[in-house]
């Protein structure tokens, strides 16, 4: 689970969601910029964060060497990346993580060593992608979110044929 540049190919019934904006500035360099959320296959989600680096309030640019890109996932904090040198105008960021639906995500942006504060944008992941299964256990219906296969346990999106077509 690390920030790239690639972006991730949404399935189908995904989509950018829950689109959430951020900014900051100093003197001589300003960020801001678009977030977004998407569900991909099983309890995978995708963050995309379109940012610009411009100049700062004075009319000049003066940008930090490299991005500073953090995804916390509920109430875990994820490593810093800071891999990526920063050049004037907008560049897009992917991360791909882990989370069931619900779960809290807080994808952190900015700058290394610089004056503007990291911005931050929260997420619920959205829900999972795919019919919800259920199972009869002692009488009692109960939702199916795993299963069990050669030893390892696994989401469980179901599929089933109905008049042809599987939904």
């Amino acid at each position: 689970m690390a920030w790239s540049q690639t972006a991730p190919e949404l399935p189908s019934g995904s989509a950018w969601e829950q689109e959430k904006s951020v900014s900051g500035a100093a003197n001589h360099w300003s960020l801001s910029g678009k977030l977004y959320i998407a569900r991909l296959n099983g309890r995978q989600f995708a963050v995309k964060a379109e940012l610009t680096s411009g100049n700062g309030s004075y009319g000049t640019y003066y940008p930090p060497e490299k991005w500073k890109l953090r995804c916390d996932i509920g109430s875990v904090t994820g490593t810093e990346d800071t891999s990526f040198g920063v050049s004037k105008g907008t560049t897009t960021f992917y991360f791909v993580g882990e989370a069931g639906e619900g779960v809290t995500i807080t994808a952190n942006v900015g700058g290394v060593d610089i004056p503007v504060a990291t911005q931050t944008a929260t997420f619920a992941a959205p829900a999972l992608l795919g019919s919800t299964l259920y199972f009869k256990v002692g009488g009692t219906w109960k939702q199916a979110t795993l299963y069990r296969k050669g030893g390892t346990w696994k989401n469980a999106l179901a599929e089933f044929k109905a008049g042809g077509t599987w939904k």
